[in-house]
């Protein structure tokens, strides 16, 4: 459920992202980008954090373990993986994204403990 989650919500962010900067959108097809781009990859960014986060909450939501929030987060790599490998984006952006996937996902975890 937590993999889905993840999925969907990046998705459905995406989508609106693309709706309300369609340039967003074409950031796949360019090698060198300005200051509206990075912005954009910002977005992007924060975008696949918080689905990380309701990733980690719908996990625990469903008895999840912190086994089964790192099986999610390294599944939710593994897409991220396959991505890198087909997409052109820069090198910092593939980091962040890398590293931020499951200590969201944790953090996730954490506001299902604190607050449902």
């Amino acid at each position: 459920m937590g993999f889905g989650s993840i999925g969907v919500l990046s998705s459905v962010l995406a989508k609106i992202q693309g709706v309300l900067f369609p340039t967003s959108m074409q950031l796949f097809e360019q090698t060198i980008w300005t200051s509206d781009d990075i912005i954009q990859l910002i977005i992007k960014l924060v975008c696949v954090y918080v689905s990380c986060i309701t990733g980690g909450i719908v996990t625990a939501l469903f008895g999840g373990e912190k086994r089964q929030l790192i099986v999610v987060g390294i599944s939710i790599m593994s897409v991220i993986i396959w991505l890198w490998i087909i997409v052109i984006h820069p090198l910092w952006f593939w980091a962040l994204l890398l590293a931020g996937i499951i200590p969201f996902i944790l953090i996730g975890n954490k506001i299902k403990q604190t607050f449902l």
